[in-house]
């Protein structure tokens, strides 16, 4: 399996069209910088297209070429005035006069294709879906890798990408299919530990994605007037309330049971809220303020051995619309996260380290927070964020709204 750490280059593309950023998810934040391209559905989630004039140039060069490394992504070729390109072409310049390999990759229009190369030493490896379709030697100085469209009409190529990861090894045909096939394993996360650190295992959930009750609106009922006048201009809603279906796994009798439980309870005695980070995706989970009012009962049969228990988490959100940030900290250069606001309506800032920010409001507000610590951390913007005038943040934008 590929470590993440050796991810340079990671863009999936799942900005909303009329995005100027494509976000870079590595530790490096090269993101990149849109100029024409629009976001549409892609493979997975959106992806970018580009018409034949458009470009996403990324802001670092962090591909050393006379390394190791891979590229992959999701491509979907486009027609064009001329007919359809029956394939791409990769394209490796080395040092010297005409001094090029043409690697041609045969596809057709409308259809994603996973493709990918790889480097080791003088090694190239090409291949189509995680099949390996082409494997070059080449000496010398590699000067420049391209992907190219079968037309030579424009300078730019026409068509969508999705997913664009490079890394800084040769990736094995295992990794790509791994890659390609873009499994995620649900994970359940509490105050960031992943609950089955506590033998709680989720059978299922409800709540996460629905659209939380809405707050009754102001209306007016006349005697004189059928119905009633409501405004609807200005929507509020109730709590999110989360339900976690779970069962509590103990091994080593009735001890061992009643300790996990005694332990994973006590984090809701805990002042203020709880992270629930929910994985569901590579770069976009869903991630909650919340905290346990109810009672919580487990059905169970006492025994010695190996005892299941049973119970039904439920949870609140008290701000259950959001937008949700990640900031990545690898080093006291990138330990400051910094967001400017203007909002006359109250927000609240979860920074994800455990601190809050509360009741900011105000025009052209810059808020600053230090992480100390290396890591990914999820920010959460609460409140009446649709009436946010100005939001700038040098975070990624995972969710605008959620």
């Amino acid at each position: 399996m590929a470590n993440t750490k050796n991810v340079i280059l990671n863009l999936p593309f799942d900005e909303s069209d009329g995005s100027l950023i494509a976000y870079d998810y590595s530790a490096n934040r090269a993101d990149g910088i849109v100029s024409g391209a629009k976001f549409v559905s892609g493979k997975i989630g959106n992806a970018i297209q580009f018409s034949g004039k458009d470009t996403c140039k990324i802001s670092k060069n962090v591909l050393n070429l006379s390394g190791e490394f891979s590229i992959l992504c999701w491509v979907n070729p486009m027609s064009i005035e001329a007919g359809s390109p029956s394939k791409v072409i990769w394209l490796l310049a080395f040092d010297g006069v005409d001094q090029y390999s043409e690697i041609p990759i045969e596809l057709s229009c409308g259809n994603w294709v996973f493709v990918a190369m790889t480097k080791r030493g003088a090694k190239y490896n090409f291949y189509v879906n995680t099949a390996l379709v082409k494997t070059i030697n080449r000496s010398g100085t590699l000067l420049g890798v391209s992907l190219n469209q079968d037309y030579f009409g424009g300078e730019y190529g026409k068509g969508c990408v999705d997913d664009m990861k490079l890394y800084n090894i040769a990736l094995s045909q295992e990794d790509l299919i791994e890659e390609m096939s873009n499994v995620k394993q649900l994970t359940y996360y509490i105050d960031g530990v992943d609950l089955k650190e506590y033998g709680v295992y989720v059978s299922g959930s409800d709540g996460l994605t629905d659209r939380p009750k809405m707050k009754s609106p102001m209306s007016v009922s006349w005697d004189n007037y059928h119905g009633t006048c409501v405004d609807l201009n200005h929507k509020f809603y109730e709590s999110r309330e989360i339900t976690l279906s779970c069962f509590i796994k103990a091994v080593e009798g009735k001890g061992d049971f009643a300790s996990k439980v005694n332990r994973f309870f006590q984090i809701f005695d805990k002042a203020g809220t709880h992270r629930l980070m929910v994985d569901i995706h590579p770069t976009k989970p869903l991630v909650y303020e919340v905290y346990s009012e109810d009672a919580i009962a487990i059905k169970k049969t006492w025994d010695d051995s190996l005892m299941i228990g049973t119970f039904t988490l439920k949870l609140k959100e008290p701000s259950p619309v959001k937008k949700v940030l990640k900031f990545i900290r690898v080093g006291e250069s990138t330990q400051n996260c910094s967001i400017k606001i203007t909002t006359t309506k109250l927000v609240d800032i979860y920074w994800g380290d455990g601190e809050v920010q509360t009741d900011i409001y105000g025009e052209d507000l810059v808020v600053n927070h230090t992480f100390k610590s290396n890591g990914d951390y999820y920010i959460i913007v609460a409140g009446c964020i649709d009436e946010i005038e100005k939001f700038e943040t040098n975070a990624i934008v995972v969710w605008n709204k959620l």
